[in-house]
């Protein structure tokens, strides 16, 4: 049985303990209410280390990385990001930043803020057309990656993995692209009308509503999600339907709801929520879409360990920002202009 909302909540006050102000940067490159990609293509590497792709606004216009570490904060321009109509990927991968193109055909690594990226080999490429600028956390060398499908240019429906071996700074992708199925029977329907149309996706009798993948990691060699409904950015932003924490298979099917609402269209409001797993990977953070609902658009946290659901309290003068990421006992908040704030949790 999947559990909801709890009525006793947990409350985290957060401390300020240092602060970049990246000048000349703009962080937030679109609203995370809008789409699920959004707003997600970032993490903490430490407890006083935050990587994210962002744009500078002085001098030639130029994308890439903000990295900011202990008192120092760089930013390492990509121009080769900008030929292609969507953002990179980040993922860390402990050893190294990578930097993986929106058509997966090309992938650099970054070490460190103070070394030039190198290009990694890649020995295949991705399956997918193009995939989404949301970071995603692996383990053993595993990674995987949300992509999109069927011409829908801010969905995240599908994903795959791929491995990576610092040591030789090379990477294979797997060849199969996997979706979201509530059950077997759903997959090996919409399989069927997949291979009738030698895989497009556009040409298929079988009309599927794509679960949309707000976030997805690899923990303990099982694999999570959260699905942020069926659909990517409804008119008026008010039909979601449901979301969901689940443990899915290998190749996307259901093994268990873990945590979420459904029905949302008939509890009174707009409803709708995006989620984004911490890099610690031991907390799912929660904003929701609108101020209606019964959070009033205020972002929490679930506690995997125990899903209790926790109140976040920012510290005093930084009640405009958002919560980013968590790395043990910090967590990043962020006003999405140029500020990132490193804060001690107190629970």
């Amino acid at each position: 049985m999947a559990s909801i909302e709890r009525k006793r909540l947990m409350n985290a006050k957060l401390k300020k303990i240092s602060e970049w102000t990246a000048r000349g940067i703009k962080i937030g490159m679109r609203g995370y209410q809008y789409a699920p990609i959004n707003s997600k293509n970032h993490f903490a590497r430490g407890r006083d280390e935050f990587v994210i792709w962002c744009e500078r606004e002085e001098g030639d216009f130029t994308q890439g990385i903000l990295w900011a570490r202990g008192e120092e904060c760089a930013f390492i321009p990509f121009p080769e990001a900008e030929k292609g109509w969507n953002n990179p990927v980040l993922i860390d991968s402990d050893s190294d930043v990578l930097v993986i193109d929106g058509n997966g055909e090309k992938v650099w690594s970054i070490s460190s803020p103070k070394n030039a990226p190198c290009e990694v080999k890649c020995e295949n490429w991705c399956l997918a057309n193009s995939i989404t600028e949301i970071s995603t956390s692996g383990e053993n060398g595993s990674y995987p990656v949300i992509c999109r499908v069927d011409g829908e240019v801010y969905a995240a429906n599908s994903f795959t993995f791929f491995n990576y071996h610092a040591e030789t700074c090379t990477l294979q992708w797997k060849p199969q692209l996997h979706y979201v199925f509530s059950d077997e029977k759903i997959k090996e329907r919409f399989q069927r009308a997949l291979d009738e149309v030698n895989g497009e996706h556009h040409k298929m009798a079988f009309r599927y509503s794509y679960p949309q993948i707000g976030s997805i990691m690899i923990k303990d060699c099982s694999i999570y999600a959260f699905l942020e409904a069926n659909i990517i950015n409804p008119c008026t932003l008010s039909q979601f339907k449901y979301y969901w924490y689940v443990e899915i298979t290998e190749d996307g099917v259901y093994k268990r709801k873990i945590w979420g609402r459904e029905r949302l269209e008939k509890l009174p409001g707009k409803q709708g929520m995006r989620g984004k797993f911490s890099a610690d990977k031991e907390y799912l953070i929660l904003s929701p879409v609108f101020k209606t609902d019964e959070w009033k658009g205020k972002q929490k946290l679930l506690r995997l360990s125990d899903g209790e659901l926790i109140n976040v309290t920012l510290p005093r003068g930084y009640s405009k920002f958002r919560v980013m990421d968590v790395r043990e006992d910090r967590v990043f908040i962020s006003d999405e202009v140029n500020r990132i704030a490193v804060c001690e949790m107190a629970q």
